[in-house]
């Protein structure tokens, strides 16, 4: 299990669509150069997170799905191999809300 300290995030990353639309194969490195940001799941927040800004960890639920900064964070792995994001609070650049 990966706790995220302080003003830290874990994100699962989306995974990234290897084929266009009309079946051409993409190496998954130029797939990610054409996006600006990066889309996951909020895993788990850090008890720090957004107090500088004078918010609380609540502004950012487990489940939601966020935006970040393209080369932000970390790339780190579970002991399940699961690939995951820690970012700072400062490089989730969008919450998607459907309410």
């Amino acid at each position: 299990m990966i706790i995220p300290l302080l003003y830290r995030i874990l994100v699962k990353p989306e995974q990234v669509e290897t084929k266009t639309a009309s079946g051409i194969v993409l190496a998954l490195n130029e797939k990610r150069e054409q996006a600006a940001a990066e889309k996951g799941t909020v895993i788990r927040v850090g008890e720090m997170a957004f107090k500088d800004y004078g918010g609380t960890p609540e502004h950012l639920k487990v489940g939601d799905t966020v935006f970040f900064a393209k080369y932000a964070g970390k790339f780190v792995k579970d002991n399940d191999e699961q690939d995951y994001v820690l970012l700072n609070d400062d490089d989730i650049i969008g919450i998607i809300r459907n309410d």
